[in-house]
């Protein structure tokens, strides 16, 4: 691997690609939400919260099998990658049946304790306890585009996603247009579409570049996978806590106000992904260098893909501001809605500016084997957020101004990653020496 722009480029847009392709699913999802009502927006916008927070322990586990095969590829390991990508599997699989029971039986009683709307409520349990299903197909979903991304073969993550979001929206107009099943309409469309998804990234492992016959002899990968994956579990479980308590607060101010939080947060999570795509690219190479010892080119690494995301996320910002009259007419044809919108947007902008050296440092942190630090930074930021966001609706500030909250959340994360990638490079340049 090389550290240049074409080389993160070339990882970066399959990932760009895969993921606009996957969220799109979302954008498909509270679209056909809007069509059946505020109260269906309202409640889709709190159960995805819930949902992906479950999920994202798929992309936890994702991104232990991600940095461990990149770095077996930095030091010359292929041949472990069998029993890694094996044994990850089998512990996915475990987890999302585990978490799929554990969704159904739990929610009827535990909604009621954070949700004060009972129309709410009661139709956040239906699509919470319907989209559990989809939880092991995503779950090995994540697993595998971790692989796909550490060995550097992200095209395979970009076709399953282009297949996720045609398959989701083929059937979303089937089921909710067609044959008028409603919101159960939307949970099929979503379950059916994962699961087709996942099967495509499993027939793939037949058509990539590394063997993964055998691997008895490379033992045991479950505890080199907890150490990276269980902080990054953790860290997108906290990560995802602060943004569900966020909605919270919101669902407080009644079906409105979080129809419209929703809106906003799908075409946010929308304008996102080119970063994580960035910042996905950052982490395979700071894992492939990382576990060569190769210091310059990590270096570059993270700067040059850091030039290539905040250039991009200034067009973004423009683009979202700019087209906000006529994006935001394809998810509610309420004038209200679309007036609170476009206004958060322009809050929902100035964030996507900030976000590019947070989301990058994370990444880079993770792929040199800070995980813990990593997540202590994410409970530390966290905390602050929350802390800032229930201050700001004890003061009873608008809608539009809670969105600041994202401020607090991108600045300082930066500031305190920058520290420690500084450290660990400092740490990388003495080992370098000594062997020199």
């Amino acid at each position: 691997m090389q550290s240049s722009y074409k080389q993160i480029l070339r990882l970066a847009l399959p990932i760009m690609g895969a993921s606009l392709a996957q969220n799109l699913v979302s954008l498909i999802d509270t679209a056909f939400l809007g069509l059946l009502g505020q109260t269906e927006l309202a409640a889709g916008g709190i159960g995805v919260l819930f949902f992906l927070t479950i999920g994202f322990v798929g992309l936890g586990l994702g991104t232990g099998v991600q940095v461990l095969s990149a770095q077996l590829l930095g030091a010359d390991r292929a041949k472990e990658l069998s029993a890694l990508l094996r044994q990850s599997l089998w512990i996915g699989g475990a987890v999302g049946l585990l978490l799929t029971m554990g969704v159904i039986a739990s929610v009827p009683s535990l909604l009621p304790l954070l949700l004060h709307d009972i129309e709410t409520i009661h139709t956040t349990t239906v699509f919470l306890q319907g989209r559990s299903l989809e939880l092991p197909a995503l779950i090995l979903f994540g697993i595998l585009r971790g692989y796909y991304s550490g060995t550097a073969q992200t095209s395979f993550i970009l076709q399953a996603n282009l297949l996720l979001a045609s398959i989701n929206l083929l059937l979303n107009a089937l089921f909710v247009i067609g044959l008028e099943w409603g919101l159960k309409g939307v949970i099929a469309g979503s379950v059916l579409s994962q699961y087709l998804a996942t099967a495509y990234l499993f027939w793939a492992l037949t058509r990539q570049a590394y063997r993964l016959e055998g691997g008895a002899s490379a033992g045991l990968w479950i505890k080199p996978l907890f150490r990276y994956a269980g902080p990054a579990v953790l860290q997108h479980l906290i990560g995802m806590a602060g943004w569900v308590f966020f909605f919270l607060l919101i669902e407080r101010r009644g079906q409105f106000a979080l129809a419209a939080a929703n809106i906003v947060r799908s075409l946010y999570s929308f304008c996102m992904l080119p970063t994580w795509a960035f910042s996905t690219a950052v982490g395979t190479l700071t894992g492939f260098f990382w576990g060569a010892k190769d210091r310059p080119n990590l270096v570059a690494a993270l700067r040059r893909a850091l030039v290539l995301s905040q250039g991009l996320n200034i067009l973004i910002c423009i683009g979202l501001i700019g087209c906000a009259p006529l994006i935001v007419q394809i998810f509610t044809k309420d004038i209200a809605l679309q007036v609170q919108v476009r206004q958060d947007l322009w809050i929902i902008g100035i964030s996507l500016i900030l976000m590019p050296p947070s989301a990058l440092l994370l990444s880079a942190v993770v792929g040199v084997g800070r995980v813990v630090q990593a997540f202590l930074v994410e409970v530390g930021i966290i905390l602050l957020y929350v802390g800032y966001a229930s201050s700001m609706d004890q003061m009873s500030v608008s809608l539009t101004w809670m969105w600041s909250a994202e401020w607090v959340y991108w600045i300082p994360s930066a500031g305190v990653l920058y520290f420690l990638w500084r450290r660990q490079i400092e740490r990388l340049s003495r080992v370098s020496l000594v062997l020199s």
